[in-house]
């Protein structure tokens, strides 16, 4: 029976992938205005009242489809936060790997960019979500460095909210604006602008 139900488990999980990368690809070559119910199920190979049997409709796919685009950046975050490396280095490396995942996904970003708000208000509601996560394990950064005489004492969760925002708002702007600048510029400059401030 337990064989039977993980090998139904994992038919299940395979065929969400199968859509969710369907939907990607769809919003790649047609864009969001022509991104249809009927064209995932068809570019996935399965029938449309397949597909609602794992999304509900429409916006709830291509609210699955955005967490999906950012799970291997939510991946690589959580590696460089086991590191045995000091906490300033994981940030760096946070904001570099953010930024660059932005730049080699911008399209498919800008293609999404009016589900952001639609998923943004979603995650901030709900404390179990991504965003809860990393404000949390940015808060255990923030006082590692505290306790290891890195950082000077702060309210962590604080601090976190506003480092997560802000890195969120450069992301934003390599999607929505024309800007070249490097990620490991971006990540320098958002990291010097945090460790020492901005005045002389």
């Amino acid at each position: 029976m337990e064989s039977k139900l993980n090998r139904k488990q994992r038919t299940e999980q395979k065929t969400r992938h199968t859509i969710l990368a369907s939907g990607v690809r769809i919003l790649q070559s047609h864009g969001l205005k022509n991104f249809t119910m009927d064209k995932v199920a068809e570019h996935a190979g399965i029938a449309k009242g397949t597909l609602y049997l794992y999304f509900k409709n429409k916006n709830d796919l291509l609210l699955s489809v955005a967490d999906y685009c950012f799970k291997p950046l939510h991946d690589e975050v959580l590696k460089i936060f086991t590191k045995n490396i000091s906490p300033v280095e994981k940030l760096q490396l946070y904001i570099s790997e953010t930024t660059r995942h932005t730049e080699q996904n911008r399209a498919l970003f800008y293609e999404l960019k009016i589900v952001w708000l639609t998923l943004f208000e979603k995650v901030i509601n709900d404390t179990s979500s991504i965003y809860w996560e990393m404000v949390h394990i940015f808060a255990q950064t923030f006082e590692d460095g505290v306790t290891q005489n890195l950082l000077r004492p702060m309210d962590t969760e604080k601090v976190a909210l506003f480092f997560i925002d802000s890195i969120d708002r450069v992301m934003f702007r390599k999607i929505f604006s024309k800007a070249n600048e490097s990620a490991e510029d971006d990540a320098s400059e958002l990291l010097n602008i945090y460790l020492h401030g901005l005045a002389l």
